[in-house]
């Protein structure tokens, strides 16, 4: 039986204050094997999007082989039970329409794009590579290659490497912390076994959800869905619960030594908050003002008054059981001293005064606009719906969004500010020449110098 829910498609008018609401029908419906379904229509385009979302990435590798998550998504496009990669490129080239699958933290996920009259076709390479990939040998031997050779071109890039290692070490043990794109050790390890395995312990329907948004009529895609995924066999997976990463208390310094960086790569942060919790909506308005922008108070002191950077944002990019507080920049080498000062006296300055009414307001406004911006394509509203289901938020989440972040209190703005925009529990990671020397950060706190080989590991 297909119940129906109501999802918001907002679009943006001449004022951003006002909003137009057009409130489609979607359909949702859960198969018999625990697969659920979710129908928007979108005739604006004549255009099919599918994503398949399957709860489970790459937080959940098994521990000492980082890597499997990722090269199983890779390789489900590679090879099926009756297609070779060559067959499925030019089979979905044919149709002028794309396909892909990757994987996140928490999640796996298939995507298709197709002209609607193309659905057939279409709709028949999904579900191959969605329910039958082969992992061809070759083919995992072909990508482990290119994967170590990717990690020794990470290590020309400065900003790839302070992420990195900022994720590393901010997240410490924690499965968040893992190499998602795994590490020379690992990619020597992974066998055709492993990615199987993993893949049969994530790909299962119960789990999963699949979203269809585009030119068509919702009991004849309904039908065609069921025929395609309705014989997916259901089974036990793996264990998927996470626990939440633990705050890191004091600063710490750690400098990657790079001795041909011509520029300082800088990261700074700590633990954040999950994508549920309660704050986000006034973290997103607060952050908006001090790093989001390129008119923020960062970018605002750090390039325009000092000159000292090109670019500067700070945000909380967040998942299922936590996310990270995260400032990132970059600058001449010998000027670290004088940006790591700056930044640190923005912070102090923002945490004591906070943003002023009209800032706020700015803010409020700039992300309203850029929402409803973001909600023009079917492949962005399939990918939405799909976090909505993921990660559990209320069936109104994506009409109400826009309103929940103008009612956002000055008052709620400034508490988060002073609880989460840390100024004495801080990392800082720098990736720069050591030979510069150190000495000039041990004010922050204490200093651990590692080298590239360490990074590559």
């Amino acid at each position: 039986m297909i119940t129906r829910i109501l999802l918001a498609l907002i679009i943006p008018l001449s004022s951003l204050r006002s909003q137009q609401v057009n409130v489609p029908e979607v359909h949702r419906e859960v198969l018999g094997n625990g697969l659920t379904l979710i129908l928007m229509p979108y005739h604006k385009v004549p255009v099919i999007n599918l994503r398949l979302m399957v709860r489970g990435g790459s937080a959940h590798d098994p521990k000492g082989l980082p890597g499997i998550s990722s090269m199983m998504a890779t390789l489900m496009r590679e090879g099926t039970q009756k297609r070779s990669s060559t067959e499925i490129s030019d089979a979905i080239d044919f149709t002028g329409g794309s396909l892909s699958a990757g994987s996140g933290l928490d999640y796996c996920a298939v995507n298709m794009e197709v002209m609607s009259k193309d659905i057939g076709v279409g709709l028949d390479l999904f579900a191959d590579v969605s329910l039958n990939p082969s992992f061809p040998s070759e083919e995992l031997e072909r990508e482990r290659k290119q994967r170590i050779a990717g990690l020794e071109a990470l290590l020309e890039e400065p900003s790839a490497v302070a992420s990195t290692v900022f994720s590393r070490e901010v997240y410490g043990s924690h499965p968040y912390g893992q190499r998602s794109a795994g590490t020379a050790t690992s990619l020597n390890q992974i066998s055709r076994d492993n990615v199987v395995d993993f893949y049969n312990s994530i790909f299962i329907p119960d789990r999963s959800v699949l979203v269809a948004v585009g030119d068509f009529e919702n009991e004849k895609m309904a039908e065609l869905l069921r025929k395609a995924f309705g014989s997916w066999k259901a089974k036990k997976g793996r264990e998927l619960g996470l626990p939440a990463p633990s705050h890191l208390s004091g600063r710490k310094i750690v400098v990657v030594d790079k001795p041909d960086a011509t520029q300082t790569q800088i990261r700074i942060g700590n633990i954040g908050v999950d994508i549920k919790n309660p704050d986000s909506f006034p973290l997103l308005v607060a952050n908006t003002v001090f790093g989001s922008g390129f008119t923020s108070r960062l970018v605002d002191e750090l390039r325009v008054k000092r000159s000292l950077t090109y670019g500067a944002n700070s945000g909380f990019p967040s998942s299922l059981a936590g996310g990270t507080y995260l400032i990132s920049t970059f600058t001449k080498n010998e000027t670290l001293i004088e940006m790591l000062d700056a930044i640190i006296e923005q912070l102090a300055l923002y945490r004591k005064d906070g943003p002023t009414a009209e800032e706020i307001d700015k803010a409020k406004n700039y992300i309203a606009g850029s929402y409803a911006r973001g909600l023009q394509s079917p492949g962005t509203i399939a990918s939405r719906i799909t976090d909505v289901e993921l990660y559990q938020f209320p069936e109104n989440y994506l009409e109400t969004y826009i309103e929940r972040i103008r009612s956002v209190k000055e008052s709620e703005v400034r508490r988060v500010i002073n609880e989460r925009f840390f100024l004495d529990d801080l990392l800082f990671v720098i990736v720069t020449p050591a030979s510069g020397g150190t000495e000039g950060l041990k004010k922050y706190g204490d200093v651990r110098v590692v080298s590239l080989d360490e990074v590559g590991k």
